[in-house]
C-alpha cells in the first residue's frame, strides 16, 4: 500500500512516530480498553463493558506511557503537574482512569493529550467562561499569569474515526498545510499543530470554539479543526490545578461521546 510515496515497509525503515505505530498503537490501546474499562464499577469510562473492575476513579490527569520513547515515559501512571512542561512541550494521559492498589489500570479512563501552549493573549481565543456549562471552580483551560504558564487539554480521540491524535511526535509521513482556517501554532510560531497521522486532520489548541457533536446534537467546546477530513473541534477536558496537579472536570459527557 503506498502513502505518501512510500510504502509500509519503507515506514518501518524511518525513524521516529509513523502511521504504522500508530495503527499498532491504536489497537494495543483498543484492546487495553476493552478488557480493562468496560464495565468499570465507578461511572466516566469512555466504553463501558459488561465486566466490573474494583479500583478507585481518579478526576486527576495521569502520564501514560507512549508507543515510541518520549521525555515522560518514565513517569507513566505519575499525576501531570503543571509545572512539569516547558513551553509547547505535550503528554499523552488518562482522565478518570481506574486505579488498583495503586497503580493505574492500563486502558481505563478518558485518553488525554495535554499541551503547555505559549501565552500569548493576542493569538489564544476561547469562549468566555460565562458561556458554557462548567463544573464549578473549572475552566476551559489551566491558566497562571504569574507564571506564565497555560496548558490546554484535548481528549485523545479524533473525531473523524477516533484515531489517536498526537502533539510533536510524528516524523514520517508529516502533515499537510493546506489549512481550512487560521492556524497560529504553525503560522506564528512554525509548530505542528494536534495531528492525526491516520488521516491527516489537525486541530489548532490556541483556538478553542463552540461547535456542536452531530451524534447528540449537545454544544461543546475543542481545538478548532483547521485541517483534514474530520468536520469539527477536538473536545477540550475542562480543568484546574490542586496542588499544582491537573484535575479534570466532567462538563458533559455527551462532549465526548462518539467513539
Amino acid at each position: 500500500m503506498e502513502m505518501h510515496g512510500s510504502s509500509w515497509e519503507d515506514e518501518e525503515k524511518e525513524p521516529g512516530w509513523t502511521r504504522r505505530d500508530l495503527v499498532r498503537a491504536g489497537m494495543g490501546v483498543g484492546a487495553l480498553a476493552t478488557l480493562a474499562t468496560l464495565g468499570a464499577s465507578t461511572a466516566g469510562q469512555i466504553l463501558p463493558l459488561p465486566l466490573k473492575i474494583s479500583g478507585e476513579v481518579k478526576e486527576s490527569i495521569h502520564y501514560t506511557k507512549f508507543p515510541t520513547p518520549q521525555w515522560w515515559d518514565d513517569r507513566a501512571g505519575s499525576p501531570i503537574k503543571v509545572t512539569d512542561f516547558q513551553e509547547w512541550q505535550g503528554a499523552t494521559g488518562t482522565w478518570r482512569g481506574v486505579f488498583r492498589d495503586g497503580k493505574y489500570v492500563p486502558g481505563s479512563g478518558y485518553p488525554v493529550l495535554v499541551i503547555r501552549v505559549m501565552r500569548d493573549e493576542e493569538t489564544f481565543s476561547a469562549p468566555p467562561r460565562e458561556e458554557v456549562d462548567l463544573p464549578a471552580g473549572f475552566d476551559l483551560y489551566f491558566d497562571d499569569a504569574s507564571r506564565d504558564i497555560r496548558i490546554v487539554v484535548c481528549l485523545d480521540r479524533c473525531v473523524h474515526l477516533c484515531c489517536s491524535p498526537g502533539w510533536q511526535v510524528v516524523k514520517h509521513p508529516p502533515p499537510e498545510y493546506k489549512f481550512l482556517a487560521p492556524a497560529p501554532t504553525y503560522e506564528k510560531y512554525g509548530l505542528d499543530p494536534i495531528y492525526c497521522v491516520c488521516h491527516g486532520s489537525q486541530y489548532e489548541p490556541m483556538v478553542l470554539v463552540k461547535d456542536v457533536n452531530p451524534g447528540n446534537g449537545v454544544v461543546y467546546v475543542g481545538a478548532r479543526h483547521v485541517h483534514g477530513p474530520a468536520t469539527r473541534a477536538l473536545p477540550v477536558i475542562p480543568v484546574k490545578a490542586e496542588k499544582d496537579v491537573l484535575v479534570g472536570g466532567m462538563p458533559s459527557s455527551g462532549w465526548y461521546e462518539y467513539c
